[in-house]
C-alpha cells in the first residue's frame, strides 16, 4: 500500500471514531434548524388548514345559494303560460337589472375563448385559483403597499365566488346597500379562495363558467350574457359572432369605462348626442372599440383565435342598439302586473321575500320568476289590429282621430283579458296624436256620456227610482251661466216630460243633469266609487296637478269626470254582474285627500313628493279613501326559475257592492233597443249604426252606451268618443281620440254621414265584440248560444204598473197613465201626480235653499 492510500485508510479511521465520539457543532445547528422548520411548517399547515377549516364551514353549495337569492329575469307569459303561452316580455323598469340565465351550450363559443382569454387564460387547469395571480396581487398589495389598488388575481371562479356569496350583483336589497365591486380586505380575499377551491371540488369547469358567465354586469342594467346579447344586439347569447363577443368580453373589467353606448360616434358638433342608424343604433368607438380589440389580440396572443378572424372581426361593422329590446305587451306589464307583483310582496304574499327586509321592487325584477297572466295576447295582437282597420277607415272619412284603445275583462271571474292600450303600441314619438308608449287605457280621460249609467244608477238607488219615472227634458237648461244642451242634428232639441229609461236610452244630457243634480254630486261620485272608479272625489285632480280645483257639480252626468278607460271596463262589469265586484285584493295603500299634494302649487320636497304621488297612483300603489277594495284580476300563476310553485290564484272575491235590484234596473234600459229610439234605435247587423252588436246574424244579449266629450272650448267641439258595454262574458270599454288632445272631428257635418269619430267609434265596439265573442264560441267553445241575463234577475224586482205623466213615445201622458216598468218591490214608489212645489229657476223639486 502506497503513501497515499495509507493516508486515506487512516483518515477514515479518524473520521469514523471523530463521528462515534461527538457531532460537529454545525451539523448540531443544521440539525436543529430543520427540527424548527418542521415544526413551524407542521404549524404552519395547521393554520392554514384551521383557517380553511374556519371560512369552509360558512359554505352553501352554490345551488342553493342561487336559489335563496333566485337570480333570473322575472318572465311574464300570457294566459297560455310557460308552456303553451306567449312570452310577452320581462319586468325592465329603469331601477332594476336584467338577468336572464342561460346553459353554456347556449352561448356562443366566441364568447367563451373570449372570456377566457382575458378574464382568465389559465382557467381550465388551476384548481379555483391561480397562485401566480396570488403571488403577484400580494407583491402589489403588500410589497408595494397598494392595498386594494391592485389587479387583485382573482380567477373566473373567484370572482363568480364575489358576485354569488361576497356581493350579490342582484339587489334585493336597497341602492345603499348594493356593492358592484367588494371591498378588498384580506378577510374578503381568504374566504374567496376557500369558496373558490370548494366551489371546483364540488361542480365542472362547465357549470363554474356558465354560471359566472349569466353572474357577470355587462354595464348598463344587464347581468348575464343573454341579456346583455338582447340589450345591445337584439339576438341570443348563442348568436354572438367574435367581434361582438369581444365586446362584450371586454366590460366587465371596467363596465363603466366600456359601456358599449357611452363610446358612440357622435353628432357632428355634439358632445353627448350619437349618431343613430335607420333602425335605431349606434356606432363603437372609443374606448369600449379600443378595448374589444385589445381582447381580440390577446385572443391571438392564446391560441384562442386566428389572426385573420380576429383581422375580420375588428373590421366588422360594430353597432348596438340604443334602447332596450321591446317587449309584447309592455303597457299591460309596467301599468298592470309589474305594480300588482311589487303590492303583492309588500303584503308579504311571497315567503321568499320579507317585506320589511328588501325593496320589493327590485326582489320580483330579480327572482327569477315565470309569470302567467290573465292577458290572452292572440286576441289582443287582433283587438289591435281592429283598431288599425278602424282608424284608417274613420280618417278616410274625416274623423280626424288617430288613435284608439280596447279593454275587455271578464265579468265572472274579473280577469283582464285584453289589454290594446293604443294603435300603435311600438311608435317611439313623444309628440302627436299617436304616441305609442302612452298607455291610453290607464292614462285620465273624461268619459262623455258614457258616464251616465252610474248617475242614473245612483238615482235608482239612492232615490228609489224606477226607469219610467220622469224628468223634463227642457233644453237648453240655464244653469249657473251654462247651458245645459241636447246637441243634435244641429239643434237644442227637447223631450219634454221624458222618462229616465228614454233619457239614457237616448244619451238626453238635460235629464241626466237632473239626476245628478236631485241625487247630489257626491251620491254620484259614492257610486262611482263603489262600480270601480278610482279617480273621482271632490279636491282630488288625479294628474296630481291641483286638488284644491278640481270640484264636482251636476255636471259630471254629462262627462265631467275624470276616468281611465280601464276603471270603465271594470264598472262594465260590475253592471253585468248584477252590483257584483269580481277581482282580487288590490293590496294599495288608502292616502287621505289632504296628504297629497300638488306639482302645481307645492315646492322643493313637496314638489317632489307630489311627483312620486303621482307616479304612485299611476301605478295603483296608492289609492284615495271610499274607492274599490278590488281590482281586475292579472296575475294566474308564479313559478321560480325551478319551476316551483310560488303562487297559485285563489277564487277570485266577490263584494255585492250595489243594491242587485237597482242594477237591473239600470241594465233593463241599457240592454234595450227600443228605450234608444231617439237617436239609434234598433239595428239589425254590425254594418248599421245600431248600437247592438250581432254574432251571425243574431244579437247578442248585451247593455251598451256610447260617450261623447266636448271640447274646451266649445259644446260642439268633441274631444274623444267613446262606447261602452257588457255580455255574460266580457265588458269592453273603447276609446277614440289623440294623444295631443287635439279634437277629433264630430258632429252632424263631420264625414259623409257626419258623426265620423263617433262612428268609428260604434263599429269598432260592434266589431270587436263580435270577432270576440265568435273567438269565444268557436275556438274557446266558451258557449253555443251566447246566454242572456235572465237567470241573473234579482227577487226584489217585478214589472209592475207604474202611474206617470210622461209624453214618451207611444205615451199621451197626464195622471191617469200607468206605464209597466221595472221597480224594485222592496220600494215604495212616490206618487208622480201629488203637488209638489217646484224651483222654477231650474225646474227641480223646491228645496229650503229655493225663494220663496
Amino acid at each position: 500500500m502506497d503513501e497515499f492510500q495509507k493516508r486515506r485508510v487512516l483518515h477514515k479511521r479518524r473520521m469514523r471514531t471523530r463521528h462515534k465520539a461527538s457531532v460537529p457543532w454545525w451539523l448540531i445547528i443544521f440539525a436543529g434548524a430543520g427540527a424548527l422548520a418542521s415544526l413551524a411548517a407542521a404549524i404552519g399547515v395547521g393554520v392554514v388548514f384551521a383557517i380553511y377549516q374556519n371560512y369552509s364551514a360558512d359554505y352553501v353549495p352554490i345551488e342553493e345559494k342561487l336559489r335563496q337569492t333566485n337570480i333570473g329575469l322575472t318572465e311574464i307569459y300570457d294566459r297560455g303560460g310557460p308552456d303553451d303561452g306567449v312570452l310577452l316580455g320581462a319586468l325592465t323598469n329603469s331601477e332594476a337589472d336584467l338577468l336572464e340565465p342561460v346553459p353554456l351550450e347556449a352561448i356562443s363559443r366566441w364568447v367563451i375563448e373570449a372570456t377566457v382569454s382575458t378574464e382568465d387564460n389559465g382557467f381550465w387547469e388551476h384548481p379555483g385559483v391561480s397562485i401566480t395571480g396570488l403571488a403577484r396581487a400580494a407583491y402589489e398589495n403588500y410589497v408595494l403597499d397598494e392595498f386594494g389598488a391592485g389587479s387583485g388575481g382573482s380567477t373566473i371562479t373567484q370572482q363568480l365566488i364575489k358576485n354569488v356569496y361576497i356581493c350579490p350583483n342582484i339587489a334585493l336589497l336597497g341602492e345603499e346597500d348594493r356593492c358592484v365591486t367588494a371591498e378588498r380586505t384580506l378577510d374578503r380575499k381568504l374566504r374567496e379562495i376557500t369558496y373558490a377551491m370548494e366551489l371546483e371540488r364540488d361542480y365542472t369547469k362547465e357549470q363554474i363558467l356558465a354560471w359566472y358567465l349569466n353572474q357577470i354586469s355587462y354595464a348598463d342594467r344587464y347581468i348575464g350574457i343573454q341579456a346583455a346579447a338582447q340589450g345591445y344586439f337584439r339576438k341570443d347569447a348563442a348568436d354572438l359572432n367574435l367581434a361582438e363577443a369581444a365586446l362584450l368580453a371586454g366590460i366587465p373589467a371596467a363596465p363603466t369605462d366600456y359601456h358599449p353606448r357611452l363610446n358612440c360616434l357622435l353628432e357632428e358638433g355634439s358632445d353627448t348626442e350619437c349618431v343613430v342608424d335607420g333602425i335605431g343604433r349606434t356606432l363603437v368607438s372609443g374606448l369600449a372599440k379600443e378595448r374589444q380589440e385589445a381582447v381580440l389580440d390577446l385572443m391571438v396572443v392564446h391560441g384562442r383565435a386566428t389572426p385573420q378572424e380576429v383581422a375580420e372581426a375588428k373590421a366588422y361593422d360594430l353597432r348596438v342598439y340604443a334602447v332596450t329590446n321591446p317587449i309584447k305587451a309592455s303597457a299591460f306589464i309596467d301599468d298592470q302586473v309589474e305594480p300588482r307583483l311589487v303590492r303583492m310582496c309588500k303584503a308579504g304574499l311571497f315567503s321568499q321575500f320579507d317585506p320589511d327586509e328588501v325593496d320589493c321592487l327590485k326582489a320580483v325584477h330579480g327572482a327569477g320568476w315565470r309569470v302567467t297572466t290573465t292577458l290572452d295576447f292572440a286576441e289582443t295582437e287582433k283587438a289591435i289590429s281592429m283598431i288599425q282597420e278602424a282608424i284608417a277607415a274613420g280618417l278616410e272619412n274625416d274623423c280626424a282621430c288617430h288613435n284608439a284603445a280596447i279593454v275587455t275583462i271578464e265579468p265572472s271571474s274579473g280577469e283582464l283579458i285584453i289589454y290594446a292600450p293604443n294603435v300603435n303600441p311600438e311608435d317611439p314619438s313623444l309628440e302627436g296624436p299617436v304616441q305609442g308608449r302612452i298607455d291610453q287605457l290607464n292614462e285620465i280621460n273624461q268619459p262623455g256620456s258614457s258616464f251616465k249609467p252610474a248617475v242614473y244608477l245612483t238615482w235608482f238607488d239612492v232615490l228609489g227610482k224606477a226607469p219610467m219615472s220622469y224628468f223634463w227634458d227642457t233644453s237648453p237648461l240655464e244653469v249657473g251661466g251654462v247651458a245645459i244642451t241636447n246637441p243634435r242634428s244641429g239643434s237644442f232639441k227637447s223631450e219634454g216630460l221624458i222618462s229616465a229609461r228614454a233619457g239614457l236610452g237616448g244619451s238626453q244630457n238635460v235629464p241626466a243633469f237632473r239626476a245628478a243634480a236631485e241625487s247630489g254630486p257626491d251620491n254620484v261620485i259614492t257610486m262611482a266609487q263603489k262600480l270601480g272608479i278610482t279617480t273621482l272625489a271632490q279636491q282630488f285632480d288625479p294628474t296630481f296637478r291641483s286638488h284644491p280645483d278640481v270640484t264636482y257639480g251636476a255636471s259630471i252626468a254629462t262627462g265631467g269626470a275624470n276616468i281611465r278607460a280601464v276603471d270603465m271596463a271594470y264598472m262594465f262589469s260590475v253592471i253585468a254582474n248584477m252590483g257584483v265586484m269580481v277581482g282580487d285584493p288590490h293590496f294599495a295603500e288608502y292616502v287621505p285627500l289632504e296628504d297629497l299634494r300638488s306639482t302645481a302649487l307645492d315646492e322643493g320636497a313637496q314638489y317632489d313628493l307630489a311627483l312620486q304621488q303621482r307616479l304612485d297612483f299611476a301605478r295603483g300603489h296608492i289609492r284615495i279613501p271610499g274607492t274599490r277594495e278590488l281590482d281586475p284580476r292579472v296575475i294566474l300563476e308564479i313559478r321560480d326559475i325551478n319551476g316551483e310553485l310560488v303562487y297559485q290564484a285563489p277564487d277570485p272575491e266577490r263584494q255585492q257592492v250595489v243594491d242587485a235590484g237597482s242594477v237591473w234596473l239600470l241594465h233593463s234600459i241599457m240592454s234595450d233597443c227600443n228605450a234608444r229610439y231617439i237617436i239609434w234605435g234598433c239595428g239589425g247587423s254590425n254594418d248599421d249604426l245600431g248600437l247592438d252588436f250581432h254574432l251571425d246574424d243574431i244579437r247578442v244579449p248585451s247593455g251598451v252606451k256610447t260617450g261623447t266629450q266636448q271640447g274646451p272650448l266649445s259644446a260642439v267641439d268633441t274631444l274623444e268618443t267613446w262606447m261602452n258595454g257588457y255580455t255574460r262574458y266580457a265588458a269592453t270599454a273603447v276609446w277614440v281620440g289623440n294623444a295631443d288632445n287635439t279634437l277629433v272631428n264630430d258632429g252632424p257635418s263631420a264625414g259623409p254621414i257626419g258623426y265620423a269619430a263617433a262612428n268609428a267609434t260604434v263599429w269598432l265596439f260592434k266589431d270587436w265584440m263580435s270577432e270576440y265573442h265568435r273567438y269565444l264560441r268557436d275556438e274557446k267553445g266558451v258557449f253555443t248560444v251566447p246566454e242572456g241575463f235572465s237567470d241573473l234577475q234579482p227577487a226584489n224586482v217585478t214589472q209592475s204598473g207604474l202611474r206617470t205623466p210622461i209624453t214618451d213615445r207611444g205615451h199621451s201622458g197626464g195622471c191617469d197613465q200607468v206605464v209597466s216598468s221595472w221597480v224594485r218591490t222592496d220600494v215604495s214608489y212616490e206618487d208622480p201626480c201629488e203637488k209638489a212645489e217646484i224651483d222654477i229657476r231650474n225646474g227641480l223639486l223646491a228645496s229650503d235653499q229655493t225663494p220663496a
